[in-house]
């Protein structure tokens, strides 16, 4: 089997010396590595043209990164802001774009996925043409490792991936004529592009997944900050897509759970008529706006849209309910008790119990359930470490909350591009 691995890069030299060195080592040799390139500089260029390998590399440039590309090409994508940026440069390519560039420019048969933050174990190509000549799958998927030395890095992997392989489209091995025969990654999108991915592949081919993991990610976040970003990003390309549903329907739940706690409160924090930002009947205001939003969304998803086009809220009457759930509960002791405390209906502090009671149930899931239930070891976890899994699991959960939002908000916008057969 002639293998061409597919490798997109974009400003990490380091990474891509070790993706290639472990590819020289690799039991089966590729044919080819494939280097698609969007750094913002002729770093890794030069490397490639000075590196020793056994196995013949084939550079290509795709896009030059500079700062804030990514973010100017998201407002491109709205009308009433594209005319700001009239002479918009396109920067760096997205990593599916990237790699759906290299299967163009590879010149053999079969595709092997990679990307060069993640590391293959030696067995990796053999065992996976074994998969495939024994008739057992058509593609191979890939299982990878997240690896953790840091101290928040076990933390971080606590709360979020676990200790187990997790399928991904890094690692996976196709044939190059089925993956450029409408399979190919979807684009335009930072994240979510290899869950629609492996959905599909999956809907159309006979796949396999190895039980254990064949590749390991040694490049999780060390420092919170970076890791908020990250998250946050990934947040709202996940919510641009018609992947996750329930996923994103929570976290845009929980960002109106925010408003709605905040909202009412905002004439007494700025300082009421006085204050120049006063807001008269806001409450109703947020209330009127937050439920034309949703019904709007209704017609639209009925009307305009047909039953393999994305929604704009995919299930809308969930989250219409519980927004009205919530702002009942928020008012309830006005609405039901008339503020009397003595009242059978009157419950203090009912608001305040119910957003502990939702940040605590993350709480735990993030600092026992989800680290249990993916192999983090008992030991690890307590006595002390799983109240602090738990904490950084919820806050990027609330961090995520908001970038699910702007990203049900631009999806009528984006346009993904994706030449794919369902």
């Amino acid at each position: 089997m002639k293998i061409s691995v597919v490798i997109p890069t974009l400003d990490n030299p380091k990474d891509v010396i070790n993706v290639i060195e472990s590819l020289n080592l690799q039991l089966l040799l590729p044919s080819e590595i494939v280097i698609i390139d969007s750094s913002s500089n002729n770093e890794i260029q030069q490397l490639i043209e000075n590196i020793n390998s056994a196995i013949p590399i084939t550079y290509k440039r795709y896009g030059r990164a500079y700062s804030f590309d990514r973010l100017l090409l998201l407002f491109q994508a709205l009308p009433f802001l594209k005319y700001l940026f009239p002479n918009f440069k396109k920067g760096r390519a997205f990593p599916y774009e990237a790699s759906n560039h290299g299967a163009l420019t590879a010149q053999y048969e079969w595709l092997a996925l990679l990307d060069a933050t993640t590391i293959p174990r030696k067995e990796w190509l053999r065992d996976y043409c074994k998969i495939i000549e024994s008739g057992k799958a058509d593609v191979v998927l890939g299982n990878t490792l997240y690896l953790a030395t840091t101290f928040f890095q076990k933390i971080l992997r606590a709360s979020s991936f676990g200790a187990n392989g997790i399928e991904t489209s890094p690692g996976s091995l196709i044939k190059k004529e089925d993956y450029l025969d409408g399979f190919q990654i979807a684009e335009g999108v930072r994240s979510g592009g290899d869950v629609d991915w492996k959905n599909r592949i999956k809907k159309n081919f006979q796949s396999h997944t190895p039980k254990d993991p064949y590749l390991v990610y040694p490049n999780l976040p060390t420092r919170f900050l970076q890791c908020a970003k990250k998250f946050f990003i990934y947040s709202i390309y996940t919510a641009i897509q018609d992947i996750n549903h329930s996923i994103k329907d929570l976290y845009l739940i929980a960002a109106l759970i925010f408003t709605l706690v905040l909202i009412p409160k905002w004439n007494a924090l700025v300082g009421w008529e006085e204050s120049q930002f006063y807001i008269p009947h806001i409450t109703k205001v947020w209330l009127i706006s937050v439920t034309l939003v949703l019904l709007i969304s209704i017609v639209y998803n009925r009307i305009f849209l047909s039953t393999t086009e994305k929604y704009l809220l995919r299930n809308i009457h969930k989250i219409t309910i519980f927004v009205l759930t919530s702002f009942i509960i928020y008012n309830w002791n006005g609405y039901f008790a008339n503020w009397v405390e003595s009242s059978v209906w009157y419950i203090p502090h009912i608001t305040k119990i119910y957003i502990l009671v939702i940040c605590f149930a993350s709480f735990l899931y993030r600092g026992i359930f989800f680290p249990i239930k993916h192999n983090i070891s008992l030991g690890f976890l307590f006595p002390i470490n799983w109240v602090l899994a738990g904490a950084v699991g919820l806050i990027l959960d609330i961090i995520k909350a908001p970038g699910y939002l702007l990203g049900t908000i631009f999806a009528p916008f984006i346009k993904i591009r994706r030449n794919s057969k369902s």
